[in-house]
């Protein structure tokens, strides 16, 4: 895989009503400060589920078991999500939830894989497990349409966002480096 190049892979079980989504991507940062991007406000309210024009509040404590509060706000209406990080290993590993509990009352599971590939060039690899729940009235084929389409619509969403993870990321670089 190149820096830029994205991998998506599906996986659709209709027996334990969760899709999983795996999304691939390298960055031109080192492992610390992509960990950081999924760690620390400053960078969390420019691209995590809102952005700084949208953002009305945030509040992180990323330590095992801490939590994380957002409040988005788009169109005049607030959104709130929030979540707890389960694992945290620094500049490797990070297992979270995420919720909004005005939709659902379920949460689902982010995990987020970070490997140094070269110098400067940092891989990472992101499950997410989202619970969909079968109404009764679906039949099978309906339902695993149902979760296909909330994969893709999923997918598509979170790359976007992670579109905007490279562009805060490598601005980041970009002003540190004028810096020094």
């Amino acid at each position: 895989m190149k820096v830029g190049e994205q991998s998506i892979v599906a996986k659709y079980n209709v027996e334990n009503e969760n899709v999983e989504i795996r999304l691939e991507r390298l960055f031109k940062v080192e492992p610390e400060l992509l960990y950081q991007a999924w760690t620390d406000e400053r960078f969390l309210k420019q691209w995590f589920m809102t952005t700084e024009r949208t953002n009305k509040s945030i509040q992180v404590d990323a330590e095992q078991n801490g939590n994380y509060t957002i409040i988005d706000v788009r169109k005049g209406k607030e959104n709130k999500i929030q979540g707890s990080y389960r694992t945290l290993t620094p500049f490797e590993y990070i297992v979270m939830t995420i919720g909004m509990p005005e939709l659902s009352d379920s949460e689902d599971t982010i995990e987020v894989e970070i490997f140094e590939r070269a110098p400067g060039i940092t891989q990472m690899i992101f499950n997410y497990i989202a619970y969909v729940p079968r109404e009764r009235r679906l039949t099978t084929l309906e339902y695993k349409q149902k979760k296909k389409e909330y994969h893709d619509s999923t997918a598509h969403g979170l790359e976007l966002m992670f579109d905007r993870m490279n562009e805060v990321l490598d601005q980041y670089v970009e002003d540190n480096d004028m810096l020094l």
